[in-house]
């Protein structure tokens, strides 16, 4: 399976348009709040990297499935996926699929969240206003609770969450387009899906549990928050690999007509 993974990922970094989107979301959101730090003056360059994180937080589901599932689209858009089954066991083959997808969102976001942060920190300035702080850090802002013990142990921490968030909406993006047939709908469904539990969970009081990681619209919540989200995506994607299982890996989205 590791020889196949590597080749999976091979594949994937090699074409044009995952350079494109991984190269965006790696290099907008810093560039952007660069161009942008002239009409603030901010307290903190943790406040200043907030900003940069806006548009990531708000497409990310998007931007997941914008790096990992246009290759599986096309594959799985023509029998591809049964020629295989004649070479390769298909549980392992779906398991390669799965890996790659985790492999290469946590990658990415890992890379662009540390950039981010990176560029924030070295960029950071309040325009010589003495900008007054709006309270400790480690009391403001998802996981900040770290920084108490060591702001780099935050910025470690936070880039890892983020890593681990996304190679998880990774897998949870490749199940769904496992599932469904129209390869529209399959792009579409995990930022509508991702929109209505977020807007669902405001309508009902409980903003506190809503999806990671870049939770920054909040106030600070307790630590143990953040995993709600990350253990229903994680249920979520169980019962549909084991609608897949069910079907033999020939579900709607992979074998499509």
């Amino acid at each position: 399976m590791i020889h196949q993974l590597l080749d999976e990922l091979r594949a994937s970094i090699r074409r044009p348009q995952f350079v494109v989107v991984a190269a965006l979301i790696v290099i907008v959101p810093p560039v952007s709040g660069v161009a942008s730090l002239s009409g603030y003056a901010l307290d903190h360059w943790m406040s200043y990297a907030t900003i940069m994180f806006d548009g990531l937080g708000l497409l990310f589901p998007l931007l997941v499935t914008l790096l990992t599932q246009p290759r599986l689209l096309d594959e799985w858009s023509n029998t591809y996926a049964n020629s295989v089954r004649t070479r390769v066991a298909p549980a392992q083959y779906f398991r390669t699929k799965l890996a790659s997808s985790a492999m290469l969102a946590g990658a990415v976001f890992l890379t662009a969240t540390a950039l981010s942060l990176l560029v924030a920190r070295l960029t950071y300035t309040d325009h010589g206003y003495g900008v007054a702080s709006a309270g400790p850090i480690e009391t403001r802002f998802p996981l900040s609770q770290l920084w108490a013990l060591s702001p780099a142990l935050y910025v470690i921490a936070f880039c890892l969450w983020v890593g681990l968030v996304a190679a998880s909406v990774g897998i949870w993006c490749t199940l769904l387009t496992a599932l469904v047939s129209n390869r529209f709908v399959a792009l579409v469904a995990p930022l509508v899906l991702w929109t209505a539990v977020q807007f669902g969970l405001a309508v009902i009081g409980l903003e506190e549990l809503s999806l990671p990681p870049f939770r920054f619209h909040l106030i600070q919540q307790p630590i143990w928050t953040e995993f709600v989200g990350l253990i229903a995506i994680t249920v979520a994607s169980a019962a549909m690999l084991y609608i897949v299982r069910k079907s033999d890996y020939q579900s709607p989205g992979i074998v499509r007509p």
